[in-house]
């Protein structure tokens, strides 16, 4: 099989990224706040690895970082998902890698994700002390992506996490 295309989600994906997640996650939570994210306007960058339909997904929200004098804005990586069919051919890696390369080039500063450690240290994702989030904790990891990015702050999610 040929390598999926990595690209921008479009309105005609929506059905089958809503399947894929569902499938992925078995069941509709992630699904769900995908499209709330959508909905709401909170999705920075949401890519689709096309590969005979859709066989990944991954998306980046926007989130707020509190630094006590200000707000600045910050980006979350989440969900990522691969067809149960499909993983562990390298498609999960490749959309994570594109949309980080993709937030760098837009000027984006620094990434959440809540996930495993040895997965997500691959991208240089790492646990920083200085962040407080609900979901503060060897899972809650940071990737900067400038070197003049924060390194602590209060970490602010969408309303679509509420459910989560």
């Amino acid at each position: 099989m040929t390598a999926p295309l990595i690209r921008p989600e479009r309105a005609e994906d929506v059905s089958q990224v809503h399947a894929l997640l569902k499938a992925a996650f078995d069941g509709a939570v992630e699904a769900d706040m995908v499209d709330k994210l959508r909905g709401s306007g909170d999705l920075v960058l949401a890519l689709v690895a096309d590969q005979q339909g859709i066989a990944g997904y991954v998306a980046f929200p926007r989130l707020n970082l509190d630094l006590g004098t200000r707000t600045v804005p910050v980006i979350g990586l989440a969900p990522a998902a691969v067809a149960p069919d499909r993983q562990r051919r390298g498609i999960g890696n490749a959309l994570i890698r594109a949309g980080l390369a993709r937030l760098k080039d837009r000027g984006e500063r620094l990434v959440f994700v809540l996930g495993h450690p040895a997965y997500y240290g691959r991208f240089g994702f790492k646990a920083m002390d200085g962040f407080v989030s609900r979901w503060a904790g060897p899972y809650f990891q940071t990737l900067m992506l400038a070197p003049d990015a924060p390194t602590s702050g209060k970490v602010s999610y969408p309303q679509a996490f509420a459910d989560l």
